[in-house]
């Protein structure tokens, strides 16, 4: 490996952790999310293995990823669920703020490629995996995703 240091102002550090953690994980792109009234999810969820995948996910992340993943999927009921990068930041509760949640989705990011979950293309043609959304303001996650990773949560937990 060749260590590689870049610029990146302030106001997109976030987004460069999040980008950087996809792009070092490699994986082909699928065709397309699926649209619900309730936000976009992956196609994946409705798959027959989706709670294998979800579970293997949950494997994969960091302890400090699994508290924040926690954080994400914890009060999504009905609706989809928004978060400011400061509000997550004081729900994860660490001293660095908004810029260690930023590194901790990033980390999440390469668990999601490592437990093999698919990528798609967002509408701005970059790659997404949709487990939570980015709009460059909030953070947000869908109920469907939410509750299949709970399930795989408690699921991982019994085994």
């Amino acid at each position: 490996m060749i260590p590689i240091t870049v610029h990146v102002p302030n106001h997109r550090v976030d987004e460069f952790y999040i980008r950087f953690g996809e792009f070092t994980a490699n994986v082909s792109l699928p065709e397309a999310p699926i649209r619900l009234p309730s936000g976009v999810v992956p196609a994946w969820i409705q798959d027959e293995n989706a709670l294998e995948l979800a579970t293997k996910l949950w494997s994969e992340v960091s302890l400090p990823g699994a508290s924040l993943l926690k954080i994400l999927v914890h009060d999504v009921e009905d609706e989809t669920v928004y978060w400011t990068p400061d509000e997550l930041a004081t729900a994860f509760g660490h001293p660095q703020g908004k810029s260690r949640v930023a590194g901790v989705l990033g980390g999440i990011g390469k668990a999601i490629r490592r437990a093999g979950m698919p990528i798609y293309t967002t509408p701005f043609e970059t790659p997404w995996h949709y487990i939570w959304d980015w709009d460059r303001e909030h953070y947000s996650m869908t109920p469907e995703v939410a509750q299949l990773l709970r399930r795989a949560r408690i699921s991982r937990n019994v085994s």
